[in-house]
């Protein structure tokens, strides 16, 4: 109610003012005149009116100029404010906005007066406007313009950190940036934090870490945050849960959750997708039965975990006890962790001491179990078993191996661990890559070795190639640095690749190959166009649009006859001929007919061939293995065949062409010891004997090494 009024009385007394003044000008100053045309104000004053131009009268009160300054008076020209503020303006008939210089510089702090000329909003504000009940105001700290909210007491009720707030239907929503987002009451309540996403139908509907909630329009809670969507269903919402899991472990139940899907990570830990969030999971007892504790981390047996409901971050021992707690944030550093409160950053021990005296804006890991951190706008080195004081004054740093490329004064270096320097601070950039440091001078380039400068060149380098370093001269041409910085090869070929420790240089059209040793394989004046491929001691090479074979010497031992060719595998390569595919061996003699629209490399003494659109295996000497009567055909890891048939239906075949399982199912997947097949919308898990692990019967299932995720 409250807010209404407010508002209302906003837009009435800016709209409904019944003074009948008018503002003159006598001589190049102001004064006011009654609606008789007696003058109630002297014309002594600069200006008359407000600092945005405007001259209207609001209940009696106008702004006056004097020196440059503006204050306040009335009609009948009572001073109700001194001549000290800067800007001046009309925010209602009774509240006006005005701003004063800062002591230290030429800043300009706004608040608010009412028609009394009494400060009613402290003039510590960057901007300040009204926001329904309250003031929308906002702090600048030189990079960035911050927004919080004050209320008509002069209490600052949300603070001054958001990037945007908005009142929407009688709640304030403020915006964090990166996407997060907070939900207060206009007396400043916090109802909900870090909210990822919201909407408004007659009720709030909130996603925050995946999950699903809703609020009602006095912001209560109506359903909590555990759903997949929740959603109008006639005239009320209705929460819609979501499906469940059972995660099994070498075929024994491990745990059960409801989520859109399980995956297993590449460090074996479980992970829940959740309306696009993700959540790790593990078997610990704290966490199945408090789903309030979102698993963020492990670091050796603690786990980073933070509340849904409360927002903080806490860290746990193996048994579920708190070690550390009361953070808005945590991450894991270098054996340590990174704790941030509202003070600023905090390097603490698993045990939970802190290592840093002084709250720190940002910290990161650095060389040698050192850690490097920011105060003041500056970063310093951190060395925990010293014990010492940290001197900030680098402008940026960033560890490469046991050293620190640093900006100092705005010029590039690097630093060892003792805090020397092994180059100095002088470059406009240091690039690092593999053993070496490239240090910019405007277009030129100082090659360092560690701690040896070698050499400058006006080369640029653009990539690691293994342990070359690839350079680029002025006229855009590629050479090669080694891994001592030794120019190997001169800027001067179009395109530099690697083929098994062999360098491939492209100039003009032609290949130049080199072995380890720097001899070269291949001669420019051999005019060999390309090399396609390497294995088993022959390279593929091309020349005059015809394909051939090459031994690590270079010498031709397979005549560039063929139409297309591929790497020997087994003693076999395949080669094109007259637009069909067969096998060829070292020795140049043709042991399987170029026959085939498509073949693949042998392996295990089978290769799949296709003729016409049908597909099939054969051995080595040319025999079919497996019929040529098959849709498709993929060799597996397992080393066996999956098979389709022009039904579409999919079968397991051995490398002997034995049917492991015919052709019965709509997918099938092999994991060595059991096969995950789907039929008629059912997936379910059998052995090689064809019995069930899992039967066919439910609506997703999953494996992943020793886990097996089951859809219910």
């Amino acid at each position: 109610m409250r807010n209404l009024i407010f508002t209302l009385f906003f837009l009435i007394s800016f709209v409904a003012n019944a003074d009948q003044f008018t503002v003159f000008e006598k001589d190049g100053y102001f004064g006011i005149k009654d609606e008789t045309g007696n003058v109630t104000v002297p014309a002594v004053y600069e200006k008359l009116g407000w600092s945005d131009g405007s001259s209207k009268v609001f209940n009696g009160v106008i702004g006056y100029k004097r020196d440059n300054l503006w204050g306040l008076i009335t009609v009948r020209n009572k001073s109700l404010t001194g001549q000290k503020f800067y800007t001046i303006v009309p925010i209602s008939a009774n509240y006006f906005k005005a701003s004063i210089k800062g002591r230290f510089s030429n800043r300009l702090f706004h608040g608010i007066l009412d028609e009394k000329g009494k400060t009613i909003i402290s003039f510590n504000y960057f901007s300040i406007d009204p926001l329904g009940a309250n003031w929308l105001v906002s702090d600048f700290d030189g990079i960035r313009q911050q927004f919080g909210v004050a209320s008509f007491e002069n209490k600052l009720v949300i603070p001054t950190k958001y990037v945007g707030v908005v009142e929407e239907n009688s709640l304030l929503v403020a915006s964090q940036g990166g996407g997060k987002i907070d939900i207060y009451r206009p007396t400043g309540k916090q109802l909900q934090l870090d909210v990822d996403s919201l909407s408004y139908n007659d009720g709030w509907i909130l996603y925050r870490d995946g999950y699903a909630g809703s609020l009602d329009n006095s912001g209560a809670v109506v359903y909590d945050f555990e759903y997949k969507d929740i959603k109008f269903d006639g005239s009320e919402l209705r929460a819609h849960a979501f499906p469940k899991w059972s995660i099994y472990k070498k075929d024994e139940l491990l745990l059960e959750w409801r989520c859109d899907s399980i995956a297993v990570g590449e460090n074996g830990w479980l992970i829940a997708y959740l309306n696009g969030a993700h959540h790790l999971l593990l078997e610990n007892e704290t966490l199945l039965n408090n789903h309030e504790l979102i698993l963020k981390e492990v670091s050796g047996s603690q786990m980073i975990v933070q509340n849904s409901k409360t927002r903080m971050w806490q860290i746990l021992d193996e048994k579920g006890m708190q070690v550390i707690g009361g953070y808005d944030s945590i991450h894991s550093i270098g054996g340590h962790y990174g704790c941030l409160d509202d003070k600023g950053w905090h390097l603490v021990n698993n045990e939970g001491d802190k290592e840093n005296r002084l709250p720190l804006q940002d910290l990161r890991q650095g060389a040698k179990g050192q850690f490097l951190v920011k105060r003041n706008g500056h970063w310093g080195i951190l060395n925990i078993s010293e014990k010492g004081m940290v001197t900030y004054k680098y402008d940026s740093i960033f560890p490469s191996g046991k050293d620190y490329i640093v900006s100092y004064l705005n010029r590039w270096g690097v630093l060892n661990s003792e805090q020397t320097w092994v180059i100095r601070s002088e470059y406009n950039e240091i690039i690092p890559m593999g053993k070496l440091l490239f240090g910019r001078r405007g277009l030129g380039y100082s090659v360092h070795n560690q701690e040896n400068f070698l050499y400058k060149t006006i080369s640029k380098p653009v990539s690691e190639l293994d342990s070359y370093i690839l350079m680029q001269g002025d006229s855009a041409k590629y050479g090669l640095l080694n891994s001592f910085g030794e120019q190997i090869v001169m800027p001067e070929y179009d395109t530099i690749r690697l083929w098994s420790g062999h360098l491939e240089l492209m100039k003009d059209g032609y290949v130049v190959l080199i072995n380890e040793t720097g001899k070269k394989i291949l001669k420019p004046e051999e005019f060999y166009q390309e090399v396609k491929g390497f294995d088993e001691d022959y390279f593929v090479v091309k020349k005059e649009g015809r394909y051939g074979f090459v031994d690590l010497q270079g010498r031709l031992r397979i005549s560039n006859r063929y139409d297309n060719a591929r790497p020997f595998h087994e003693g076999l390569a395949p080669i094109k001929l007259r637009g069909k595919w067969g096998f060829i061996n070292k020795e140049e003699q043709i042991k399987i007919q170029p026959y085939y629209q498509h073949v693949t490399a042998f392996k295990d003494g089978r290769a799949i061939v296709k003729l016409g659109d049908k597909y099939g295996l054969i051995d080595e000497n040319g025999n079919e293995v497996l019929e040529l009567n098959w849709k498709s055909i993929l060799r597996l890891e397992t080393g066996s065949y999956l098979v389709q048939d022009i039904d579409e239906r999919y079968g397991l075949v051995d490398a002997s062409g034995g049917f492991i399982f015919r052709p019965s199912f709509d997918n099938l997947e092999d994991f060595g010891d059991k096969v995950l097949v789907s039929k008629n919308g059912a997936m379910g898990i059998l052995n090689y004997a064809r019995h069930p692990i899992f039967k066919v019967s439910y609506e997703e299932v999953r494996v992943n090494g020793d886990f097996t995720m089951i859809k219910e």
